[in-house]
């Protein structure tokens, strides 16, 4: 078989995924091949004019884009088709200008490409990419805020030490407990911005719902009203902390907006025993004892048609989404031995729930605030102090004095390390934070066990204990988390001082 003849030629551009098409000097299209026909929506013997199909992206009509043409023989650009049924096509266009034998224009030709899926896979790539910047910022956002609450725990609690009104220790032990609960807010905050494999453990749901809701009070606008259940006996469930939080807060938002207008927002739960013969016709789902949490609007409803189609990826109704909200919530369910499930008619709202697989130990039904630590375990031994914020390392120093230690405080990394040199047969302990500018913790524990090895340190660091992942599994070092309280810091510095004479 052979391309000698002109049809033949042309029938092998069927094949091109590219759509191309040739009008003449006016505009009017001659030829098409079936791809770009397909991208217009059109029969390609109704495409008729190229101004009534495409409208370049930053101009005002295709006449612009014939102008350019006649002036520079060439041009690219985007452009959107405009289907008679559908959504519009966002395309990529390169245009040539054919010329006869005197150079007068004969025509133009036209490849185009559809690159919606393209713009959509550069935005998932740019939003992820902030997404990353937005985790670092706010790491490092929360480490100066613990070292902070570091500072507020710890004089709260010495100043409650030494009021003699119970009145007044009442009023500082509030000022403790809002400090503790700023704490507990952070890390829920920086476990949701964190995407990690999840880890499984015993979950109290009101503790989780409590979370949610302080969170969605500062977000919802005020034509919305949030409700969420009583606190009641309920079995824990196994579940990854900020694997959950993320599942609730996305379900959250999508509830928000779908009532611009305003509504209500109600969370729910409910505990399910689930049988062989319940789940005969639902093969993701596995017979149990599972918990039910659920998230409900009274917005306008998902419709019938749509409602099989809203866990997949990239599906969206709304234009600044990317759609990958529900397929986030449905994949972190499932990873935790759950599912999801959707109800939903037109006009009454959408109703979101998950079945999570409970544990053993039931949760309590009243939690209060923890009761004074006190001071904590005291010595007389001698200890390096070094952390780079100087109201971090003073709190620290004051309360070790207090519990009897001889103290020395380094602001940084260098003076530390100096200090150890010549003072090393002294020191029988060293705190040790470690995120520090210049030279870190890291580079400061490496050398003082040079100089002197064995020496126990104490790592302490407003970072998760992940920071300290590979110095802890090396050397065994005990890692305290700031904020810490008096008789926190107290009691690490005894075990760690303790462990060593063991």
């Amino acid at each position: 078989m052979t391309f000698e003849s002109s049809p033949e030629r042309l029938e092998a551009l069927d094949y091109i995924s590219d759509g191309l098409l040739v009008a003449d000097a006016g505009g009017r299209v001659v030829f098409s091949t079936p791809s770009i026909a397909g991208l217009l929506g059109r029969a390609p013997a109704t495409l008729g004019e190229l101004s009534a199909l495409l409208k370049p992206d930053g101009g005002p009509s295709f006449d612009s884009v014939l102008n350019a043409l006649e002036r520079e023989g060439r041009w690219s650009g985007e452009a959107t088709g405009h289907p008679p049924r559908g959504a519009e096509r966002l395309l990529d266009i390169r245009a040539e200008r054919l010329l006869d034998a005197k150079e007068r224009t004969l025509g133009y030709v036209f490849v185009a490409r559809d690159v919606a899926r393209e713009r959509l896979l550069v935005k998932q790539v740019m939003q992820a990419q902030q997404m990353e910047l937005v985790e670092h910022l706010s790491g490092g956002i929360a480490h100066e805020f613990k070292n902070l609450l570091t500072i507020i725990m710890a004089y709260a609690s010495l100043l409650r030490d030494q009021m003699p009104s119970s009145d007044l220790q009442a009023d500082v032990a509030r000022i403790q407990q809002a400090a503790q609960a700023a704490n507990d807010l952070t890390a829920r905050l920086l476990a949701v911005a964190r995407h990690s494999t999840p880890v499984l453990e015993d979950v109290d749901i009101h503790d989780v719902l409590g979370d949610i809701v302080a969170l969605q009070k500062k977000a919802l606008p005020r034509n919305i009203t949030l409700s969420m259940p009583e606190r009641e006996t309920l079995p824990r469930v196994r579940a990854d902390r900020a694997t959950l939080d993320r599942a609730l807060l996305n379900l959250c938002l999508n509830a928000r907006d779908a009532m611009p207008e305003g509504g209500k927002l109600t969370l729910g739960l409910a505990e399910a025993r689930l049988s062989d013969q319940d789940i005969q016709s639902r093969p993701e789902q596995r017979p149990g004892h599972y918990l039910v949490i659920s998230v409900s609007d009274t917005g306008p409803g998902i419709p019938p048609e749509i409602q099989d189609r809203v866990f997949e990826p990239f599906f969206t109704t709304r234009k600044a989404a990317t759609g990958m909200g529900l397929t986030v919530v449905r994949h972190a369910v499932r990873a935790m031995g759950g599912w999801v499930t959707l109800h939903s008619e037109p006009g009454l709202g959408a109703c979101f729930e998950l079945h999570l697989p409970t544990a053993d130990t039931p949760s309590a039904a009243v939690s209060g605030p923890g009761p004074d630590e006190g001071p904590g375990p005291g010595g007389t031994e001698r200890i390096l102090a070094v952390d780079d914020d100087p109201l971090a390392l003073s709190i620290a120093q004051r309360i070790l004095q207090r519990a009897g230690y001889s103290v020395h405080g380094a602001p940084g990394g260098e003076e530390a390390i100096e200090y150890f040199r010549q003072r090393h047969a002294e020191i029988d302990l060293v705190v040790l934070d470690v995120v520090m500018p210049y030279v870190n913790g890291e580079d400061v524990y490496r050398e003082i066990h040079r100089i002197k090895p064995g020496i126990p340190v104490l790592l302490v660091s407003g970072f998760t204990p992940k920071t300290a992942e590979r110095l802890i599994r090396i050397t065994g070092a005990q890692f305290l988390t700031k904020p810490f309280t008096q008789r926190g810091l107290a009691q690490a510095v005894r075990d760690a001082l303790d462990r060593n004479k063991a």
